[in-house]
């Protein structure tokens, strides 16, 4: 299993706040950890998201600033959420850090945009499916293991019904629907909590035909996670065989997003998604 990232992706957001923020203010590092009455080596950390803060450590330092109203409540919003704890924590044996950090991202989440290339996404696959994959990648994971890592996986849907669920937006390639996975039987329950999830009124789900012409531009499977409504942090998560990869710089961000925007644009219309969904799955 690879490292785990020295930070999480809220502890960054606000390390590039402060800094900027500092910098604005025309701060040294010496000057600031004066001002603060910390060391500018501790500011560094903080900065670099490498550090946690207690909440009435942030405000201090907010205040010493002088920043507005809304940085303010954006910044103090996301370390709470840092601080608060989650289901993800009785799956520390095995999940990583990064893992529990995004499962802790997507409960706060106000909106997810994904495209999914080779597979149906995690938070709509069931049991079967999941273990299939599981299994099909990791052939020499020990069978308590890979049902806890489904069960790890099966516990991140319950953002699907939680009071305020996030607005989700997927795209699949029609490859991913197509490609059998743990047999005819699962595939075609598989595609049958597509149709269902389908009916969702926060859920939107398309389908990037075999037969489009167009070409967005991307090969890849990303989550584009948001956030706040406007979004306090954003994050684009890429998976890979050995770990995952979480881009938080805005400038990752954009780029992703505007891929999104190609890609449904080039994408079937949700009830023409739906239709081919169930065509595939009678002919499974």
């Amino acid at each position: 299993m690879p490292e785990d990232p020295p930070s999480s992706a809220r502890l960054r957001r606000i390390g590039r706040a402060l800094r900027q923020v500092r910098e604005d203010s025309g701060y040294t590092l010496q000057a600031a950890g004066r001002r603060l009455e910390r060391s500018g080596s501790s500011l560094s950390l903080i900065e670099n998201g490498l550090q946690s803060l207690r909440l009435r450590d942030l405000g201090f330092i907010l205040n010493a600033y002088g920043v507005d109203a809304n940085l303010y409540k954006a910044l103090m919003t996301l370390a709470e959420q840092e601080h608060r704890s989650g289901w993800w924590c009785a799956f520390k044996d095995i999940a990583s850090r990064s893992d529990c950090d995004y499962a802790s991202l997507e409960r706060d989440a106000s909106a997810l945009d994904a495209i999914e290339t080779g597979f149906i996404p995690g938070l709509l696959q069931i049991e079967d499916y999941a273990l299939a994959i599981m299994r099909a990648h990791v052939p020499e994971i020990p069978p308590e293991r890979a049902d806890r890592f489904v069960a790890f996986r099966m516990a991140r849907q319950r953002i699907l019904d939680q009071p305020d669920p996030p607005k989700i937006r997927l795209v699949l390639d029609e490859a991913a629907l197509r490609r059998a996975r743990g047999g005819p039987a699962v595939m075609r329950a598989q595609l049958q909590r597509l149709v269902n999830e389908s009916e969702r009124e926060r859920l939107s789900i398309q389908v990037l035909p075999f037969a489009s012409t167009a070409d967005p531009g991307v090969n890849e499977s990303f989550w584009l996670l948001d956030i706040g409504d406007p979004s306090v942090l954003s994050t684009v998560l890429i998976t890979y065989l050995t770990g995952r990869l979480m881009l938080d710089d805005s400038t990752s961000v954009e780029r992703y997003r505007n891929a999104f925007r190609r890609i449904r644009m080039a994408a079937l219309s949700e009830t023409r998604s739906r239709d081919l969904i169930q065509r595939i799955m009678s002919d499974a």
